[in-house]
């Protein structure tokens, strides 16, 4: 299980989680977790899952089966975007934003959404000023 080793450190390192950290939200010991890394013992099937859902990837990723790490989506059909959805999508593929963001870590994208927030915020609170 050499790719899910590379990816589970990978993932972890790529979201500041340090693996006393994941061993807690785990629920198992720091050395079995740093084994699970080493690839010296392989995690249960729940442990996966788990594993999977922390980082909000499919199982798939993670055992090396796809190299897409978000692969909830089957179909396009399961998307279920608006008309308006799909034109800011477009947008964002023209101006080269949807890559940039597809190869963003999860932590990234809460970052962001965090700053959209914010600048959410300063224009409401400039329309209020005028």
């Amino acid at each position: 299980m050499l790719v899910f080793q590379e990816r589970l450190k990978e993932l972890r390192e790529q979201n500041n989680i340090k693996q006393e950290e994941m061993a807690k939200k785990l629920n198992i010991s720091t050395s079995a977790y740093g084994y699970y890394e080493q690839g010296r013992n392989e995690p249960s099937l729940e442990t996966i899952q788990a594993i999977a859902e922390t980082f909000h990837v499919s199982t798939d990723y993670l055992l090396g089966l796809k190299d897409n790490k978000r692969s909830n989506i089957q179909s396009i059909s399961d998307l279920q975007l608006t008309y308006e959805e799909l034109d800011t999508v477009y947008l964002m593929k023209q101006i080269g934003l949807l890559k940039e963001l597809s190869r963003a870590s999860e932590a990234d994208l809460q970052r962001m959404q965090r700053l959209w927030k914010f600048l959410q915020n300063e224009m409401q609170m400039e329309k209020s000023r005028d």
